[in-house]
């Protein structure tokens, strides 16, 4: 079966849709000690925005809709713990990282700022770029075991409801 004949394709296209915007991330982190002010300003509230806007709903549909599938297929109360635990940090670093994005605006350009930014930027791709592998690796062919086409379809249908209600 190729990659567009599973029936977890759709969500596999949404990730690949994300992998811009985690690039982005790290772009930010190599780029950001040249940054003006307004420049600062501008590309981390891109991030800041994508992240609250599309990422934290994206998780929540996860965590609400496709981690009590995935339990279901692998008969496994709790097997997505880890996944869940995942989301809890990413949540936290993006709040830490919208506290500091609104410090950037009023001590724009500070080393000790720069410094803290770039490792707050830098941890958060990393630990995006291994929770989406660890979907795509280990949950989702969980699914693509087990889910017919349609199954697939109402399960992503319910994720779009619940990010997107």
């Amino acid at each position: 079966m190729t990659t567009s004949q599973l029936p977890t394709e759709p969500l596999r296209a949404e990730h690949r849709d994300l992998l811009p915007h985690v690039g982005a991330i790290d772009t930010a982190a190599d780029e950001l000690r040249e940054w003006s002010g307004d420049e600062a300003v501008h590309v981390l509230g891109d991030i800041v925005g994508f992240l609250q806007g599309h990422l934290v709903p994206h998780a929540t549909a996860e965590e609400e809709v496709l981690y009590p599938a995935v339990e279901d297929a692998m008969a496994a109360r709790g097997a997505t713990a880890t996944m869940q635990a995942d989301h809890a940090e990413i949540v936290a670093r993006i709040d830490r990282l919208t506290e500091t994005a609104r410090a950037v605006e009023q001590r724009w350009p500070d080393e000790a700022l720069a410094t803290d930014l770039a490792h707050q930027l830098i941890g958060l791709s990393a630990i995006l770029q291994l929770h989406l592998r660890k979907e795509e690796d280990v949950l989702l062919p969980v699914l693509d075991a087990q889910l017919t086409p349609d199954q697939a379809r109402e399960l992503f249908s319910r994720m779009g409801q619940v990010a997107h209600p």
